[in-house]
């Protein structure tokens, strides 16, 4: 390859922040980058860095990512596990935890290195790659500084909705929490790294000087911004950080997606009533103990019931995501979250079946679990005719639900069943999908 490499860094379906800010440090760099979303247009360039987000790309976009004639390197949360990648997907190199120092390796070797072989980026930390038919590991990589060039704004970021948001912006990485089915501190690290507010706000004014208008906060769990100890939260600083961003997207028009029902104080929640839209998403997932003691989420229904009321008293609307069918709940575990929804009333629900993400522990399990044993393969006797498995069936029978359960109640249409319906066989699909992937790997 010549020094004059041309590069598109490649988004699936929405573009997501990593994407744009691997871009970004690519044009700091002097490169010819341009952004995609899809894969609409021919790719005629040198290399193509392709985001991820989720498993089931690695069966959807097969044939468009093996039609790219060009070196093909992937990241995203997706290389949590780079055999399945280099087993199901025809890429040179996979990049593996956090990307920003990796991909400039990786640019800087094949500039000077125009002879190369596969098997020569062994020495490049935080790669996998394919050699004489086996998959190699380089060691880790270092966690990289948070202090980095602006990301990538793409002109149309007006026209993005991601989950009500034009755009993410990242305050932070890792998580302190063990959640058995989440990858943030498998890819991050357990230990918070927050960025310089300075740099925050510099981005916050450049992508709205793009045009972005709705920007959320993202991080893992908004409220660990600027936390020092393990397992804490830092108010003064996050408090600061709403109310500095607020005064440049207006609070209407800041969103904080996420935050645990353990890391949140009465000063927090006022400051997302002041500072935000006035929302928070608390991932509940069940209502029985002895689930959350298995998925490791580090709640209790009580920390559950605490967080909901104090929310409640500083006038925040509150949305809660819940998980149905995770390995080992039982009916009795399930009707105590369906009790437990009941009782909060909260002002939106997100319900979803048990996704294993490979990588995690919930994706170890589940690639263990006999099909027999798993509730996603298990016919549903009450909707047998719909063609709907057990986990299923929890899933729309929750859906359904809290529509009646919501501090708003919503009438149950025939539309509204169909959709819910369709959403809950969709989900299923996609999970049925992953777990060979899973078992075979």
């Amino acid at each position: 390859m010549t020094k004059n490499l041309k590069i598109t860094v490649l988004t699936p379906e929405f573009y997501s922040y990593g994407a744009l800010l691997i871009a970004g440090i690519l044009k700091e760099q002097g490169y010819s980058v341009k952004l995609q979303k899809g894969f609409g247009k021919v790719i005629d360039d040198d290399i193509v860095f392709i985001s991820l987000q989720s498993t089931i790309h690695l069966i959807k976009y097969q044939q468009e990512i093996s039609s790219i004639n060009a070196f093909k390197i992937v990241g995203g949360p997706v290389t949590l596990t780079p055999e399945l990648i280099l087993e199901h997907l025809q890429v040179d190199l996979v990049v593996v935890g956090e990307g920003e120092d990796t991909v400039y390796n990786i640019l800087k070797f094949l500039k000077t290195n125009p002879s190369y072989q596969i098997s020569d980026f062994k020495d490049i930390p935080g790669v996998a790659f394919k050699a004489d038919n086996q998959t190699v590991i380089t060691e880790k990589s270092n966690p990289c500084c948070l202090k980095r060039p602006l990301p990538f704004i793409p002109s149309e970021i007006a026209r993005e909705n991601i989950r009500g948001a034009n755009v993410y912006l990242e305050t932070h990485r890792g998580c302190p929490g063990n959640c058995g089915f989440c990858g943030v501190p498998c890819l991050f690290g357990r230990k918070v790294r927050s960025r310089p507010l300075e740099d925050i706000l510099t981005e916050v004014k450049y992508m709205l000087s793009k045009g972005a208008q709705r920007i959320a906060i993202s991080g893992g769990t908004g409220s660990l911004y600027g936390s020092k100890k393990f397992k804490s939260v830092d108010e003064e600083s996050f408090v600061e950080l709403l109310r500095e961003i607020s005064k440049l997207t207006g609070p209407r028009n800041l969103i904080i997606p996420d935050i645990r029902a353990d890391l949140i104080s009465d000063e927090i929640m006022e400051a997302v009533k002041k500072y935000s839209r006035g929302w928070v998403f608390f991932g509940i997932e069940s209502g029985s103990d002895r689930v959350l003691r298995h998925m490791k989420k580090g709640i209790s229904v009580d920390q559950v019931h605490e967080a909901v009321e104090m929310a409640r008293k500083h006038g925040v609307k509150i949305g809660g995501s819940f998980i149905v069918a995770y390995p080992g709940e039982e009916e009795e575990d399930y009707q105590d979250t369906i009790d437990l929804a009941d009782e909060l009333m909260l002002d939106d629900y997100f319900v979803s079946i048990a996704e294993p993400i490979p990588g995690t522990q919930l994706g170890d399990e589940i690639s263990k679990l006999s099909m027999e044993d798993n509730l996603l393969f298990q016919d549903s006797l009450k909707y047998k005719r719909h063609g709907l498995s057990i986990a299923e069936e929890r899933a729309l029978d929750f859906m359904m639900d809290s529509y009646i359960f919501r501090s708003f109640p919503t009438a149950m249409s025939q539309k509204l069943m169909k959709d819910l319906e369709n959403e809950v066989k969709s989900q299923g699909e996609h999970i049925k999908s992953i777990i060979p992937l899973l078992k075979n790997h």
